[in-house]
């Protein structure tokens, strides 16, 4: 009878295993998902307005769908150099124009400070 008996404690130890498991699970919340990730609050730029913003931190979307956030360190025509941050490893990143589908502006470049010149020196 004891053989018998094993069978049935199985199954009536799976089914409480099964229906304990299932309550508890449905008493928990679902996390809520966004179903889009949080973009950078800042402004679309123009690839040559960049030339007055060296010094700025900008996003980079490039055709190769990656991001990249960085300090412009140095603006050309065919090509754009970012410092990135200590996240990405504090490296110096070059992004090529034709590589750029978007660019962000996030914090604009800090303002030059006045010129050091007086105005009663005379210039030879």
């Amino acid at each position: 009878m004891i053989q018998q008996r094993r069978p049935f404690l199985f199954a009536l130890a799976a089914a409480v295993l099964l229906l304990g498991g299932s309550s508890v699970y449905a008493a928990q919340p679902k996390p809520v998902k966004n179903s889009e990730p949080a973009k950078p609050v800042g402004r679309p730029i123009e690839y040559q307005e960049l030339e007055t913003q060296v010094g700025a931190v900008i996003v980079v979307e490039t055709n190769l769908n990656t991001a990249r956030r960085g300090t412009l360190i140095k603006y050309t025509n065919p090509t754009l150099l970012l410092q990135l941050g200590p996240e990405a490893g504090s490296i110096e990143l070059s992004v090529p124009h034709e590589s750029i589908r978007h660019i962000t502006l996030l914090e604009p470049a800090p303002a030059s400070p006045p010129s050091q010149e007086s105005g009663s020196a005379k210039k030879n």
